[in-house]
């Protein structure tokens, strides 16, 4: 399957502005963080060197609006990575999609991971993993290599992104 590369000026933009992000907690639109959660906020520390890490709401579920729905992981140079997928029968695209990357590569070479919440993107046939490897493509053109970027979803069994009239990259750009 060949997808021709979109063009990434939200995606784009949000990577590039990486590496001037402090760290902190992405907390709910009020930017409040619940105490229930502050013993899970590092009030001091980085990232290991040569990583960032992102997220941004981009209302992968229509009414969302005010939390973060989109993560973005990405080292500065590619790198080895191993991952431990499910052993059901009915594997989600991204699950599908990431694992054969892996396998293909060897586990090398692999430079960044997207990740929404708010669609699985599971049981969702052809399309689905079309989806998927429309977001890695986005994402690889983001951080400039090839082939290199895991896709991983959670939300919603049965929809594809958009419930398959417009696909994650689209609520992006």
């Amino acid at each position: 399957m060949t997808l021709s590369r979109p063009t990434v000026p939200v995606l784009g933009t949000f990577v590039k502005s990486l590496s001037q992000l402090p760290r902190f907690y992405s907390a709910p639109g009020t930017l409040s963080i619940p105490p229930a959660k502050e013993k899970y906020v590092p009030t001091s520390g980085t990232y290991p060197k040569g990583f960032r890490a992102s997220g941004i709401v981009v209302g992968v579920k229509p009414g969302n609006t005010t939390k973060p729905d989109l993560a973005f992981l990405s080292s500065d140079v590619p790198c080895a990575a191993a991952a431990v997928f499910t052993k059901n029968k009915f594997q989600a695209a991204p699950v599908v999609f990431s694992r054969d990357l892996l396998k293909r590569k060897g586990g090398r070479g692999i430079q960044s991971v997207i990740i929404n919440s708010g669609c699985a993107n599971a049981v969702t046939g052809r399309g689905g993993l079309e989806d998927a490897e429309k977001m890695a493509i986005a994402t690889n053109g983001c951080v400039g290599s090839e082939d290199a970027t895991l896709v991983m979803s959670t939300g919603v069994i049965g929809q594809r992104y958009g419930g398959g009239n417009l696909s994650l990259w689209d609520m992006i750009c």
